[in-house]
């Protein structure tokens, strides 16, 4: 009786095995996969950057890694280019996993990881809405230039600028413009710090995060999602207290909620998740990679003073750079450009969802990560080097370089913040550079060495700030 239930559990396990690798070579090749478990034992998800660079890079741009459900990695432009934008309605699914759920306050809610047509719909709505309060580039840059001022006034405030944490400065400066647009207010600098790390410690920084896209059944405990939810919430009823819908919307929130009126696809847990998905978006990634133009100037004076010298001879010192001066400056352009390469702060993309030619349903992961940092293209990628952009001329800038920059992906689903998010770093790093040499701290060397934490983030180092005129 027992030898038959042991040859009935193995024959079983056998039957098991031999479907499980069926189902695997429905994919394209990756590394061999363990049944049931898939490569999850070799995957690091803190540091994906070098982890899929690793276990990917026998297969010619394009491999399965089973974690343990399949994700397709695309890691060569070109198949990138080709799945995104060629075929980019084969593409435009996200996967549905709770812990998404989470940031997104509903099912299928919100603009990064909804589908379909309500997708489409809060997308739409979102735009329209930014439309109609005039946020072309001009007023992005009134929004942002604002902001710049109140940092720069904080800055030349300090008593003492030997020994400068320039994280919060920067995160209030880009919190403020997202908060303006969406909510209506800023934060004053002396109350935001606390707060601000508060949140962010428990968001980008915690494993929790990426244990509950593992085991999505985890995201129901109410350490994990309260603390993004509640905040949120917060600033929304913040700007929709004593508001009435007949009035004049004043920010995203009220003109949100004046539209529920009207459209039956407008409800109240999407307002919370299009809100979540504007400000976390907007917020973090921009606040990293401007984190990486500080410590990458300050490590490299030479490249900081050649770019200060171009500012300073087309905006001068009287009043902050602006976008019109961009077309004289094609350093400083360059520049931008590099850091957002260097910086290559999405250690992994947000995945998409296939709708046909590998199996539906699949997630794709178009690693942006490794084009930035790898692609042939790029000669000697290790270095910090703006002057790669420029092309022999000295004024233009070379578009296959450009193309290959795309920190915010491509495609249908690429970054709806990305014209927001440019007008910041363009101003912000020509602002600083403008008033202020960016240096090490005395006896300290600039460590370029990133902390993989979801993003890939600058390790906390202070700079020291000298008045540049």
């Amino acid at each position: 009786m027992l030898l038959a239930i042991v040859i009935a559990l193995f024959s079983s396990l056998v039957y098991a095995c031999i479907q499980y690798y069926r189902y695997v070579a429905r994919y394209p090749k990756g590394p061999f996969p363990l049944p049931f478990i898939g490569n999850h034992g070799v995957v690091d998800f803190e540091r994906q950057h070098t982890g899929f660079e690793r276990i990917s890079k026998d297969f010619n741009g394009i491999c399965t890694i089973f974690t343990p459900s399949p994700l397709v990695h695309l890691r060569d432009y070109e198949l990138i280019k080709e799945a995104f934008i060629e075929n980019g309605d084969d593409y435009i699914g996200r996967p549905q996993n709770k812990m998404f759920e989470m940031f997104a306050f509903a099912p299928n809610g919100g603009v990064i990881n909804s589908i379909g047509d309500n997708w489409r719909e809060q997308r739409r709505t979102a735009l329209s809405i930014l439309r109609d309060f005039g946020m072309g580039k001009n007023v992005q840059e009134t929004l942002v230039q604002s902001a710049i001022t109140d940092m720069l006034d904080y800055l030349d405030e300090m008593k003492d600028r030997t020994n400068v944490d320039m994280h919060w400065p920067i995160q209030v400066m880009i919190v403020n413009v997202v908060n303006e647009i969406m909510f209506g207010f800023r934060h004053k600098y002396a109350e935001s710090g606390p707060l601000l790390k508060f949140l962010l410690d428990r968001i980008f920084s915690s494993k929790l995060m990426f244990l509950g896209i593992s085991l999505p059944f985890l995201v129901d405990l109410p350490f994990i999602g309260w603390h993004v939810q509640q905040f949120v919430i917060d600033n929304i009823h913040r700007a929709l207290d004593g508001y009435s819908t007949d009035d004049e919307p004043s920010c995203f929130a009220q003109a949100y909620k004046q539209r529920m009126l009207t459209n039956k696809a407008l409800d109240e847990g999407n307002l919370y998740a299009v809100c979540s998905d504007f400000f976390l978006a907007g917020m973090e990634t921009t606040m990293t990679t401007l984190r990486w133009a500080m410590v990458l100037m300050a490590k490299h004076q030479q490249i900081q003073d050649r770019l200060r010298a171009e500012i300073h001879s087309v905006v001068g010192t009287n009043r902050l750079p602006s976008l019109n001066d961009q077309n004289n400056m094609p350093f400083s352009r360059a520049c931008v450009l590099e850091v957002q390469r260097c910086a290559n702060v999405l250690s992994n993309n947000v995945y998409r969802e296939t709708r046909q030619s590998i199996p539906a349903g699949t997630m794709v992961n178009a690693d942006i990560h490794h084009v930035m940092a790898h692609d042939p293209l790029f000669v000697h990628p290790e270095k910090f080097n703006p002057q790669r952009y420029i092309a022999e001329d000295g004024n233009t800038l070379r578009k296959d370089l450009i193309e290959r920059t795309i920190p915010f992906s491509i495609g249908k689903r690429s970054c709806a913040g990305e014209s927001l998010a440019k007008v910041e770093l363009v101003l912000c790093l020509a602002a600083m550079v403008q008033h202020y040499r960016i240096l090490p701290c005395e006896g300290v060397e600039i460590d370029l060495e990133p902390l993989a934490r979801g993003l890939l983030r600058p390790r906390d180092q202070n700079l020291r700030l000298e008045k540049a005129f």
